[in-house]
């Protein structure tokens, strides 16, 4: 069966690679304990708000503790705070420059924020404490190809994105893009009634340029990792397939801004397939015509390690369940329950303030769908 090029599953989520850190070593203080016991019992439960409250309080009464400034900053990266995280996990590593893990997160969050060549310097620092470190040696070489490749791109510039590409051939194919992107920009945000302030940068590749940069899997027709990344030579011939795929990414980029990093990727990947153009159709074609389902626990994560027609299926699924969502409650209540994974609420918790419905019902009927 032939499945047509899909978004890379869960837009890399930031952080995903890298478990959350072990109970923080507890130093002596006033109401100490207590703040690391909370903060670390939230980190399990994947609440980043209230470990990111706790552990910020418990780094400043311990600031000579390197786990704990870790611990506040990972737990900001995971909300989307991108200065917060990076001060603290700077702080994490100006106390320990050998803290590994602070420098790999560090870096990632360096790279959603566009700096990838200071992401590639805090990996090669972290080297000279762990050499050999396999992670840290593959950071680098990635962080060194995007560097060279955006180093020597030409820019193509909108109102509210920017498209680097390669030479002048591409520049037409360039104008197409943000043509296309200020058109989504205006559609999708008339559905959400969020129109973000800061541009989105956009980077046009080749097919093997994309497969080099991104490692995404190869039924992966973009990605989003703070950026907009997509093969476009000979990719997208048809400018409605290459409007879809657009439309897709940038609602990726709209859910992070509303919610940070905190969606589960069933709620991403299904929002941007149910605004996509004939997203929602896809959807159906593919469950009418494939009786198996994924367990929702599963698109709940990266999709990453999915063969082709299982990513289809859970792209699929995931639309059909934000799909029941809007017709249940509406896009101003899919937009209230990012808002409230951004400040950093339980994602239970969340969807039933949001939704009204207690989550395990919502999965207990959308999984007979």
């Amino acid at each position: 069966m032939h499945i047509a090029p899909r978004a890379l599953a869960a837009f890399l989520l930031l952080l995903a690679v890298f478990p959350a850190p072990a109970t923080a070593q507890r130093a002596p203080g006033r109401g100490l304990p207590a703040l690391v016991d909370q903060g670390t019992a939230a980190l399990d439960e994947e609440r980043f708000g209230d470990a990111f409250e706790a552990f910020d309080q418990a780094a400043r009464l311990a600031p000579n503790d390197p786990s704990l400034s870790f611990a506040a900053g990972y737990a900001a990266a995971r909300l989307g705070r991108l200065a917060d995280a990076r001060t603290w996990l700077e702080r994490a590593l100006t106390l320990d420059p050998r803290y590994t893990d602070a420098s790999l997160v560090l870096g990632q969050v360096l790279q959603r924020d566009g700096k990838t060549g200071e992401a590639v310097r805090v990996y090669e620092s972290a080297l000279r404490y762990a050499p050999g470190h396999a992670e840290l040696t593959r950071a680098i070489e990635e962080g060194r190809k995007k560097s060279q490749l955006d180093g020597r791109f030409y820019q193509a510039a909108g109102a509210h994105f920017t498209v680097l590409f390669e030479g002048p051939a591409d520049e037409t194919a360039a104008r197409r893009v943000v043509d296309l992107l200020e058109e989504s920009y205006w559609r999708v945000g008339r559905t959400l009634s969020v129109y973000p302030a800061e541009p989105v940068m956009v980077v046009l590749y080749t097919r093997q340029q994309f497969r080099d940069v991104t490692r995404a899997p190869e039924w992966s027709g973009a990605v989003f990792d703070g950026r907009i990344r997509l093969p476009i030579a000979g990719s997208y011939d048809r400018a409605d397939e290459l409007r879809r795929v657009l439309e897709h990414e940038y609602v990726h980029a709209v859910t992070t801004t509303i919610g940070g990093l905190a969606a589960p990727v069933w709620l991403n990947e299904g929002l941007a397939g149910a605004l996509e153009p004939g997203g929602v159709e896809w959807a159906d074609r593919v469950l009418a015509a494939d009786s198996r389902r994924l367990p929702f626990a599963r698109v709940a994560r990266s999709f990453e390690g999915l063969s082709g027609p299982e990513a289809a299926l859970a792209y699929a699924q995931s639309t059909r369940a934000v799909k029941r969502l809007l017709d249940l409650r509406g896009a101003p209540a899919v937009v209230s329950l990012l808002r409230a994974l951004g400040r950093g609420l339980s994602f239970e918790r969340a969807f039933q303030q949001s939704i009204f419905v207690r989550y395990e019902d919502f999965v207990a009927t959308v999984s007979r769908d």
